[in-house]
């Protein structure tokens, strides 16, 4: 094995830290969530937060950026599914408007976030476009 094999960690990512966060400010809050809401809203919403990090984590672990691209946007579309699931919560009075405001706000940075990333992938592809399967 190559013994100057660099091994990236998602963890350096700030879109991944971010998601992580929020994932975390989000686990506490569902807590409060009717018990009836369990396994819809609170289950769904669960769901489509960690997809955000642990899809940014396994495209990066990849060792193909096309398949890193494919999770980032997965993680994209679980964002986008984190606010339409926050504003359900929001319009049900399971949070309050400022909760929502601020959850809301962050998941959009989120999704700015990994319109970069997406956009700095392509630029990646791009550049190696001479290989098919380019590496990192």
């Amino acid at each position: 094995m190559d013994e100057n094999l660099v091994i990236k960690d998602f963890r350096t990512l700030k879109v991944w830290q971010k998601a992580n966060i929020l994932e975390q400010e989000i686990g506490k809050l569902v807590k409060e969530f009717p018990n009836y809401e369990q396994y819809r809203l609170t289950d769904q919403l669960v769901r489509a937060i960690r997809s955000i990090s642990a899809n940014i984590a396994e495209g990066n672990t990849q060792l193909f950026i096309k398949r890193e691209l494919f999770h980032a946007n997965t993680a994209l579309g679980s964002a986008g599914e984190v606010r339409n699931h926050l504003l359900t919560a929001f319009q049900n009075n399971y949070i309050s408007k400022e909760q929502y405001e601020i959850l809301d706000t962050k998941t959009v940075e989120i999704i700015k976030m990994l319109y970069g990333y997406i956009k700095r992938l392509k630029l990646n592809i791009s550049d190696n476009s001479n290989s098919s399967d380019s590496l990192y």
